[in-house]
């Protein structure tokens, strides 16, 4: 089957004084046309560097070690640079985490949406500006915003900006990483309905990046769990909530809490803290927090099928249909 995006054995690293940081460290994912992949992590898992890498817009002291970064037939590590200029925000775009360094303070916002088109499609500027008045219609923002400087928006209305500004190009994909931190609940609501409303119109695919996994829930039709640079579980939304596996995608799971059983489920915690990611623990990254490490997992686990979904735990087999409060045993979790 060709995806449209396809990521094997990919490592990333970021060179300190202290050494190499395995940011990712033999990441394998993929991603059909017009669906939605959820990537779930605690902060410092990777997510941050998946979106830089996929779009190549990585520090000077991180480097590819390995991998592939196939979008549509065509693997992203081997474009010269004038040819990825062509594909981002074109073909793939990015709704950035934050919202202080995503757009240039001193550009009026309309103006800044503008400028991606215009650079991008073979229009003129009237046309540019008019199809900027639309959008900012669309993301519910009002057409007079686009003389407005970020610093006089609202967080709410910079984030609806930056969705103008990921649409505007029409692309084939779009990365949202952590896109609505710092937003209130309801307002997180609301732009994520503006994105899954454009997406039917606009048939657009997307990589959605957060720690928060209940949203995921609702927008994704895969869902990978990343711990420490490490894919730790891939699979179908349904499957990784109803049946989760891995140890960690357990302990993530059972940490949500279920209105269905207020009283009767405990919720779980995961105790310890992830690893250093300069000298990592051999094996299983996440051996050192596990509650059914054995001697066997001071080897790296292979990625195993489990059903429709990709488990890297050597016990894969053995715990898939344990629920996740019975597996964490009593004396690690939280009532």
């Amino acid at each position: 089957m060709n995806h449209l995006l396809e990521i094997h054995d990919l490592r990333t690293y970021y060179l300190t004084d202290q050494g190499w940081v395995r940011a990712l460290d033999g990441i394998n994912l993929w991603l059909d046309k017009g669906k939605t992949l959820g990537i779930a992590g605690e902060t410092g898992s990777g997510k941050t560097t998946l979106a830089f890498s996929i779009l190549r817009l990585l520090p000077p002291n991180a480097r590819i070690f390995s991998g592939k970064i196939i979008f549509e037939g065509t693997n992203l590590l081997e474009l010269d640079e004038n040819s990825m200029n062509q594909i981002r925000q074109k073909r793939i775009s990015l709704i950035i985490q934050g919202t202080s360094d995503a757009l240039n303070p001193l550009m009026e916002a309309g103006w800044q949406v503008e400028e991606a088109i215009e650079y991008h499609e073979d229009v003129t500027l009237d046309e540019a500006l008019d199809r900027v008045k639309k959008l900012f219609e669309e993301v519910e923002l009002g057409s007079f915003r686009i003389i407005n400087l970020p610093h006089e928006l609202s967080i709410g209305m910079k984030q609806r900006v930056k969705i103008a500004l990921a649409i505007s190009t029409h692309p084939d994909l779009i990365i949202a990483d952590e896109p609505f931190m710092g937003l209130d609940p309801p307002l997180q609501m609301m732009m994520i309905n503006l994105l899954e409303k454009f997406k039917e119109k606009y048939a657009y695919s997307m990589i959605f990046m957060t720690h928060n996994l209940a949203l995921l829930a609702g927008i994704s039709d895969h869902i990978a769990i990343i711990y420490a640079g490490k894919l730790m579980e891939f699979g179908p939304t349904r499957d990784v909530f109803k049946h989760p596996i891995h140890p960690y995608t357990k302990g993530l799971i059972g940490a949500i809490p279920d209105p269905r059983y207020p009283k009767r489920r405990r919720l779980i915690y995961i105790p310890g803290a992830p690893p250093s990611l300069i000298n990592p623990p051999k094996g299983c990254i996440f051996r050192p927090r596990c509650p059914i490490a054995k001697d066997i997992c001071k080897i790296e686990p292979p990625l195993k099928k489990i059903g429709d979904s990709l488990v890297s735990c050597h016990f894969a087999e053995e715990i898939a249909d344990i629920p996740p409060w019975e597996f964490w045993s009593k004396e690690i979790a939280y009532y």
